[in-house]
C-alpha cells in the first residue's frame, strides 16, 4: 500500500494542493524509478552478508517512517525530497523476499507463491482504494489534506509491522528459531530435514545458497543473453503498469464520478487481476508453459489499450469505466515470469544477482513509463494508449522467442548427450569448465 497509494493521493488533489499539476507527479515517478532502481542493483550483496531475515524488517521500519513522514510536505521540492527516500528504502524489499522465498520453496512451487505475492499487492491497491473512501473524509482534522491522512495511516501500520517482523521472521528451513518461536523454531529435526532435502532434490545449487557473491557469478550474469531477454521483457512487460495504475483513479473521476466513489471503483480491477493472475500460475504450476501464459497476460493489456482508443467518446460514465475496468485488470505476469526465469538460473550467485537485477529493470521502466500520459494528452490518452500497444505486443513477442529458444536448445542438448558415449559423458562431467545453466547436461523449464 505504501507504494501504490500516491495514485489515489493524486485523485485527491495532492498535486494541486502543492501547487503543481499532474506534469509534476510524473516529475516524482520518474524520480522514484531511478533511485529505485540504482539501490536495488547491489540489495542481494546486502542480503548475502547480513540474512534477508533481518534485511527486510529494516528496510520495512525505514521506509514506514518515510511514508508517514509525507504530512510535512509543503510543495514541489519537499516532495520530491520524500518520494526520493521511498524510493531508497523499499528498493531492497523485493529483491530480498525473492532471494529469501526461493530459499523456502521449490521452483515449480515458487510460481504459485510469487503470483500470490506479486497478487498481494494487487489487493493492497485495492484495499488502499477501500481505505481512501473513508481516509478522505478525515480532511481538515488536525490540519491535514485528506491523501496525508492516507500517508499517515499506512505509515503507523507499516511500522507495527516492521517491528514485529525482526522478531517473527526465520533465517531458513535449516534455522527457524527466532524470539518468538524460541529455541525450538518452527520445525522438528525429521521436518528440518524433510524442508532441507527437498529443496537439494528440485536444484542442486540451493546447497551453495550461504555462499557469498563473487566477481566470477557477475561475469556469468553480464555474459548470459538469456538473463539479457528476461531483463527486456521486465522492463517492457511492467512499464504499463505506471501510467494506467497512477491515473487510474483520475481517470474514473474523469467519467463524472466524485472522488471518493472513484477511489472506490479502483478496487475491482486489482481483485480481478489477482484472481486471474493466481488461477494462470496455479495452470502453469501443473502443466508447464510459463512463457506462453505470461505472453497471454500480457496481450490482455494489448486488448484492453486498444478498446480504450476505439471505444466512442459518446460511451456513458459506466461503459467508460467498464473499459479502463477490464484494462486495469490486467493479470499481472511479472511473478510468473520471475519464477521462470529463477528456475532456469544457475549458479545460485547468478540467480540472486539477476532476482536484483530484474527488480532494478521492472521499475526503471517508470522512467519512460511516466511519461506516457502526458496531461496534454488527457482524459482519454490517445496517444499513450498506441505507445502501450506496442509496449505489450513487443513483451509478449519476447516471452514467446524466450519459450522456444529455451525448448530448442533442450532439443539441441539432449541430442548431442544423447550421442556421447559414456565415456565421454563422464570425461565432460569431470572436466567442463562450463557452470550452472550453461552445462550440456542442464535442461531449461519451459
Amino acid at each position: 500500500m505504501d507504494r501504490t497509494n500516491i495514485s489515489n493521493a493524486v485523485s485527491d488533489n495532492l498535486a494541486a494542493d502543492l501547487g503543481f499539476n499532474n506534469d509534476g507527479v510524473n516529475t516524482g515517478v520518474l524520480l522514484h524509478s531511478i533511485l529505485f532502481t540504482v539501490v536495488t542493483l547491489p540489495n542481494n550483496v546486502m542480503v548475502k552478508k547480513i540474512g534477508a531475515h533481518l534485511w527486510i524488517p529494516i528496510l520495512m521500519t525505514s521506509w514506514a517512517i518515510v511514508t508517514w513522514a509525507h504530512i510535512f510536505i509543503t510543495d514541489f521540492s519537499t516532495f520530491l525530497v520524500v518520494r526520493a527516500f521511498i524510493a531508497i528504502t523499499e528498493a531492497g524489499f523485493i529483491p530480498s523476499a525473492l532471494a529469501y522465498m526461493t530459499g523456502f520453496y521449490t521452483s515449480r512451487e515458487l510460481l504459485t507463491r510469487l503470483a500470490w505475492f506479486w497478487g498481494i499487492q494487487s489487493f493492497a491497491s485495492a484495499f488502499s482504494g477501500l481505505i481512501s473512501f473513508g481516509v478522505f473524509r478525515l480532511a481538515g482534522i488536525g490540519g491535514l489534506y485528506g491523501w496525508k491522512w492516507l500517508f499517515l495511516i499506512d505509515g503507523l501500520f507499516t511500522q507495527v509491522v516492521g517491528l514485529i517482523a525482526f522478531f517473527y521472521l526465520p533465517a531458513s528451513p535449516s534455522k527457524t528459531t527466532s524470539i518468538i518461536w524460541g529455541k525450538k523454531g518452527w520445525f522438528t529435526e525429521r521436518e528440518r530435514k524433510i524442508a532441507v532435502t527437498r529443496l537439494i532434490r528440485d536444484d542442486q545449487t540451493k546447497t551453495q545458497q550461504q555462499q557469498q557473491i563473487k566477481w566470477i557469478d557477475i561475469k556469468y550474469t553480464l555474459l548470459d543473453s538469456k538473463v539479457w531477454t528476461h531483463m527486456i521483457i521486465a522492463f517492457l512487460g511492467v512499464m504499463p503498469v505506471s501510467p494506467i495504475h497512477t491515473y487510474l483513479p483520475t481517470m474514473i473521476r474523469s467519467y463524472g464520478f466524485d472522488v471518493t466513489t472513484a477511489n472506490l471503483l479502483t478496487a475491482p480491477s486489482y481483485i480481478i487481476s489477482l484472481i486471474i493472475s493466481i488461477s494462470i500460475a496455479r495452470l502453469s504450476e501443473k502443466i508447464g508453459f510459463m512463457g506462453l501464459f505470461a505472453a497471454a497476460q500480457v496481450l490482455w493489456g494489448t486488448v484492453g489499450y486498444l478498446a480504450l482508443e476505439f471505444v466512442p467518446a459518446t460511451t456513458g460514465r459506466w461503459g467508460m469505466y467498464a473499459v479502463v475496468l477490464f484494462t486495469a485488470s490486467t493479470p499481472f505476469f511479472h511473478g510468473l515470469h520471475i519464477a521462470w526465469m529463477s528456475s532456469n538460473l544457475a549458479p545460485i550467485g547468478k540467480r540472486t544477482l539477476s532476482l536484483g537485477a530484474i527488480i532494478g529493470f521492472a521499475n526503471i521502466c517508470g522512467v519512460p513509463g511516466s511519461q506516457i500520459y502526458q496531461t496534454n494528452d488527457a482524459p482519454r490518452y490517445h496517444r499513450g494508449n498506441w505507445v502501450l500497444v506496442g509496449i505489450t505486443v513487443a513483451c509478449a513477442t519476447l516471452l514467446v522467442f524466450q519459450h522456444f529458444r529455451y525448448k530448442y536448445t533442450n532439443q539441441y542438448r539432449e541430442q548431442k548427450w544423447n550421442a556421447m558415449t559414456e565415456d565421454e559423458k563422464a570425461n565432460y562431467l569431470a572436466t567442463t569448465k562450463d557452470q550452472g545453466s550453461n552445462r550440456l547436461d542442464y535442461r531449461f523449464d519451459i
